[in-house]
């Protein structure tokens, strides 16, 4: 405020807070992520990026041709996703459901539906599976079994 005095500056709206946005007001063209979550959501579903071992949002930012940022907040804001770890970790959860509830999967050890699903080892697939579902892959195998 003395450097406001100090050098002569009058104008009360620099003392003023930003303004705010109007609510209901129509969202810039950049905020709307919708075209950039159907890319994602094709990637994922019809060519299942997920199943890539290791795959980061800076891979499929580069992928999409998009910057990082923006990927991060479209699945934060327009998926609710907690990050980008717990999104993905939902495609690869409902292959491992799919296939551990398969009776011709049956003999198939959980390992191997677990890299298959994109997971790189045993113990972060059973943390996230059991995670989702709260059970772990032996216990939902054999209630799939029993039903």
């Amino acid at each position: 405020m003395v450097a406001f005095l100090a050098f002569g500056w009058r104008d009360p709206g620099l003392l003023m807070p930003p303004a705010r946005p109007v609510a209901g007001a129509a969202p810039s063209p950049e905020a709307d992520d919708s075209p950039l979550l159907a890319r994602l959501d094709s990637l994922m579903r019809q060519e299942l990026l997920y199943r890539q071992d290791g795959l980061t949002i800076t891979a499929v930012a580069a992928r999409l041709n998009v910057p990082e940022y923006r990927l991060r907040r479209a699945i934060n804001q327009g998926l609710g996703a907690r990050n980008f770890n717990a999104w993905l970790n939902q495609f690869r959860i409902a292959e491992a459901m799919a296939a551990l509830a398969d009776p011709s999967q049956r003999e198939v050890p959980i390992l191997t539906i677990a890299l298959d699903a994109g997971f790189g080892s045993l113990a972060p697939f059973n943390r996230a599976f059991r995670s989702q579902t709260g059970c772990t892959p032996s216990e939902y195998r054999t209630r799939m079994r029993a039903d």
